[in-house]
């Protein structure tokens, strides 16, 4: 039997049912297949956790879907989080934890700010050296000393020619990778923080009671960024809840982070032209809520596009809804806050009825299903194949890289010191074999080296 191109039957001659089912099969050979999901996710977050074994300050934390295992290594940034061990932050009413006299203390005000914010009011210094704290304290008029989120980003910046801030985040990149730099404090509170989260009513028995009862016991964190609305957002700082949120997504089977990667994709190829402040975590979000308030048997294959239009016509809903999506950890903090203008409001519920009216079409126009549309299931699976050894590879070559790092270190530094392992050296030349087998008979110095690293980063995005 001929193997044709897989175009023809994804224009209308199957029914919904089936293609959400070739769409599952196609995403596994574009490298989201639980196996490639499992892999990555434990090779990020074995490196951070081989620095953290060593015991030594900061405590590094891998974030957003990096952490999760969710997108390759080039397809988005990397979420890296350095929580601070000599800083610990707490509501007034929190005495549980006695602290030694190394570590500064905080106490988390939420007078006139935002939920989910709070102003970080020092209650001891401690007597660790920390000049990025000590920068960024002031003395409000009421002769309280508070912590500003925007001076102690701003205090962590070592580079200006390579480093941007965004958000909570200072960005920085080289030739392949683009990392999000978060400095954090841990916050002990997540008990008392997440009391109405541990608490509602559920009908669908997700989270379960055991993973409720974990994810209430991981440490929460503050990052130095305010309510995008709030007249004083330059003082205060969120909190988060990484780790506990990485425990919920851990427990997605195959079929609920498909609807989250395709969610990401429509929002990218659709929405983010009209507002780029529809963000993969409010995305996040939204799956969180439907996950928790659907029953797990509607979670298949079959039903994979159907369920993505639902999370669309909820975020319709939301953005509908004077712009307000409660936070799937605290309910009361508005994660549009601030975000969507009223033209942009409009413009995206326009495009978001268009697409859930348009239906399944939407997602063939999706570039990387498009792509693969015009190949043949062989060629395609064969391509899958090549790709994930690709990617093991490149995460291989990322943990080798990641042994040099240290707080502070630059990314040429720690390239030149992973340049001197051997074992490094293999696996990046056989990765160079795979995408460009003629290399070194090319051109050498920079400019080879810039081909090669284009080749694998349009492989791996």
């Amino acid at each position: 039997m001929e193997d044709r191109p897989l175009k023809g039957i994804r224009e209308g001659k199957s029914s919904d049912e089936e293609l959400s089912v070739h769409v599952c099969e196609v995403l596994d050979q574009l490298g989201y297949s639980q196996t490639m999901v499992k892999h990555r996710r434990e090779s990020w977050r074995e490196g951070a956790a081989k620095w953290n074994e060593k015991g030594q300050n900061p405590t590094v934390i891998i974030a957003g879907s990096k952490g999760e295992g969710l997108t390759p290594p080039n397809e988005s940034d990397t979420d890296r989080m350095f929580q601070d061990n000599y800083t610990v932050c707490r509501i007034p009413e929190d005495d549980s934890l006695t602290l030694p006299d190394t570590h500064y203390e905080f106490t988390m005000d939420r007078e006139h700010c935002h939920p989910g914010h709070f102003r970080l009011e020092l209650k001891h210094t401690g007597t660790s050296e920390n000049s990025n704290i000590q920068q960024a304290l002031f003395v409000h008029e009421d002769g309280r000393t508070f912590i500003s989120s925007e001076k102690y980003t701003i205090s962590q910046i070592k580079d200006k020619t390579k480093e941007t801030i965004s958000g909570p985040a200072l960005k920085e990149y080289n030739e392949l990778y683009i990392w999000d730099h978060v400095h954090a404090f841990p916050c002990t509170s997540q008990q008392q923080l997440l009391s109405e989260w541990i608490n509602r009513p559920r009908h669908h028995n997700w989270p379960t009671p055991d993973m409720i009862a974990e994810v209430s016991k991981l440490q929460a964190q503050m990052v130095p960024v305010g309510c995008k609305s709030s007249e004083h957002k330059d003082i205060e700082w969120r909190v988060c809840f990484i780790p506990g949120e990485q425990r919920l997504t851990d427990s997605w089977n195959e079929n609920h982070f498909k609807i989250y990667i395709l969610l990401k994709w429509i929002n990218n190829s659709h929405l983010k032209p009209i507002c780029d402040e529809i963000s993969s975590y409010i995305l996040k979000n939204i799956m969180l809520w439907y996950t928790e308030q659907n029953p797990a048997k509607i979670f298949t294959k079959k039903n994979l596009l159907q369920n993505v239009f639902s999370c669309l016509k909820n975020l319709q809903e939301a953005i509908q809804a004077s712009n307000h999506l409660p936070y799937y950890m605290i309910p009361a903090r508005n994660l549009l806050s601030g975000r969507v203008s009223p033209e942009q409001q409009q413009q995206l519920i326009a495009k978001l009825e268009e697409l859930i009216q348009e239906g399944p079409c939407t997602i063939l126009r999706c570039p990387k299903v498009e792509a693969a549309r015009q190949m043949s299931s062989v060629k395609l699976a064969e391509k899958g194949c090549w790709r994930d050894k690709l990617e093991k590879l490149g995460l291989q070559r990322w943990r080798i890289w990641e042994t040099y790092w240290r707080p502070g270190m630059k990314q040429e530094e720690i390239g030149q010191l992973a340049r001197g392992n051997p074992h490094y050296i293999r696996v990046e030349e056989k990765m160079n074999d795979m995408v460009w087998p003629q290399w070194r008979d090319n051109e050498g110095g920079e400019i080879r080296a810039d081909k090669l690293n284009k080749k694998i980063k349009d492989a791996l995005s």
